[in-house]
C-alpha cells in the first residue's frame, strides 16, 4: 500500500467523528441536556462498553503483557509536563496559565476520538495488515484496540482528578475545593468499577468462558451489556460536538485570573505543538526503539500491530474535553480552556489525518518484518 491508501483510510475513519460531532454542534444542546447525556453515558453506556470489550477481547495472558501500557502513558505525560513547563517559560506564560497548558498537553482525549477512529480503520478492507493471524477479524481488531485504549482511559481519568487537580491547585488557591471530597467522587466511578469487574472476569477464566459461551443465559446477559456499549460512541460524539459549541460562549460568572489575547495565543500554540508533535514523536520513537532493540520487553508489540497503532493514536489525540470541567471546578482560566479546546479540535482534524496515515504506515512496516 502507498501513502495515498493510508491517507484514505485515515480520513475515512476521521469522517465519522467529524460528521457525528458536527450534528451535536448544530443541535446546540443546552448545558442541562449535555449533563443528562453525560450522566447516561457515564453511568450506563461507558461502563457497558468497557466491560464488554475488555472481558470479550482480552485473556489472562494478554492482560499480563499489558503492564507496559500505563507505564508508557505516565512517561509520555511527564514529557508533556516538561514541554509545557519549559516551553511556557520560554514563551513568557504566567505560572497559572502554564499549569493549565500542562494539563492540556498531559491528558489526551482517549475514548471519544480513539474508538471511532479505530472502528473506522478496522472496517476498511485495506487495513488487513492489522489482522494478527488468519483467524483474526476486523471486529476483533477493533475490540482489542478498544480494550488497550480503555486501560489508558482509566489511567487518564484517575490521574486527571488527582495529579491534574494538584497541578492546578496553586493557581486556584482562592477557589473552594476539597481534595478529599474530589477523590471520593472521582476515583470510584462507574467506568472504573466496570473495568475492575471486567479484569476480574478475565482473571477468573471459568467465569469468562461462561459469559462468552454462545447459547447460554450468561452469554445473553453479556450480549445485552455489549449492545448498550454500542450506543456509547455515537452519544459521546454528539455530546462532544455540543460541548465544543457551548464552550464558544465562556461562562460570565467565572472567577480567577485572565490572560491577554497575546498570551492566550502563545499558550494555544504551546499545547498544539505539544499534543500533535512532541508527544507523538517521543511515543513513536520509544515504541520503535523497544520493537527494534528490546523486543522481549513488550512481546505484544511484535505479535499484534494493533497495540502499536492504538498507543500511537492515543499520543496524538487532542486534549481531553474534561479540561473545561477542571477549569470550571477550579474556577480559573475557563475562557482559556475553551480557546485551547476549540483550536485543538479544529486543528486536530487535519493533524490526525496526517498522523494516523503515518501511524498506519509504521504499523504496516512493523507487521511485515
Amino acid at each position: 500500500m502507498g501513502v495515498l491508501e493510508y491517507a484514505v483510510i485515515s480520513t475515512q475513519s476521521l469522517s465519522m467523528v467529524l460528521i457525528i460531532g458536527m450534528v451535536g454542534f448544530v443541535l446546540r444542546p443546552s448545558k442541562r441536556e449535555l449533563k443528562l447525556l453525560a450522566d447516561i453515558n457515564i453511568s450506563v453506556l461507558t461502563p457497558a462498553l468497557l466491560f464488554a470489550k475488555i472481558s470479550g477481547s482480552l485473556t489472562r495472558s494478554i492482560l499480563g503483557l499489558l503492564w507496559f501500557v500505563p507505564v508508557l502513558y505516565v512517561l509520555l505525560g511527564c514529557v508533556g509536563l516538561v514541554w509545557a513547563r519549559y516551553g511556557g517559560q520560554a514563551l513568557g506564560l504566567s505560572d497559572g496559565f502554564r499549569r493549565m497548558c500542562s494539563i492540556a498537553v498531559f491528558f489526551s482525549n482517549v475514548n471519544t476520538i480513539l474508538i471511532p477512529i479505530i472502528q473506522g480503520i478496522a472496517a476498511s478492507p485495506d487495513a488487513r495488515f492489522l489482522l494478527r493471524d488468519a483467524n483474526d477479524t476486523a471486529q476483533q481488531v477493533a475490540d482489542r484496540a478498544i480494550a488497550y485504549g480503555m486501560i489508558i482511559g482509566i489511567m487518564n481519568n484517575i490521574l486527571r482528578w488527582s495529579v491534574g487537580v494538584a497541578i492546578m491547585q496553586p493557581a486556584a488557591a482562592a477557589a473552594e475545593i476539597s481534595p478529599e471530597d474530589n477523590k471520593k467522587a472521582s476515583w470510584l466511578t462507574p467506568p472504573l468499577i466496570a473495568v475492575m469487574c471486567a479484569v476480574a472476569v478475565v482473571v477468573v477464566s471459568p467465569v469468562q468462558k461462561a459469559l462468552l459461551a454462545e447459547g447460554t443465559y450468561f452469554h445473553t446477559l453479556w450480549l445485552a451489556i455489549d449492545t448498550c456499549g454500542d450506543a456509547c460512541i455515537p452519544l459521546t460524539l454528539l455530546g462532544l460536538g455540543g460541548q465544543l459549541r457551548l464552550q464558544l460562549t465562556p461562562r460570565t460568572d467565572a472567577t480567577g485570573p485572565a490572560t491577554s489575547a497575546s498570551e492566550q495565543r502563545r499558550g494555544v500554540m504551546l499545547v498544539l505543538v505539544g499534543r500533535f508533535l512532541i508527544v507523538p514523536a517521543v511515543s513513536c520513537a520509544a515504541l520503535l526503539g523497544i520493537y527494534a532493540y528490546v523486543p522481549g520487553l513488550v512481546p505484544l508489540l511484535r505479535s499484534d500491530p494493533v497495540l502499536f497503532l492504538t498507543l500511537a493514536i492515543v499520543s496524538a489525540t487532542p486534549p481531553a474535553i474534561n479540561l473545561m470541567t477542571v477549569a470550571q471546578k477550579m474556577g480559573v482560566y475557563e475562557a482559556e480552556a475553551a480557546a485551547i479546546l476549540s483550536c485543538a479540535y479544529a486543528v486536530g482534524v487535519l493533524a490526525l489525518s496526517v498522523e494516523v496515515s503515518i501511524f498506519l504506515w509504521m504499523a504496516s512496516l512493523i507487521h511485515s518484518t
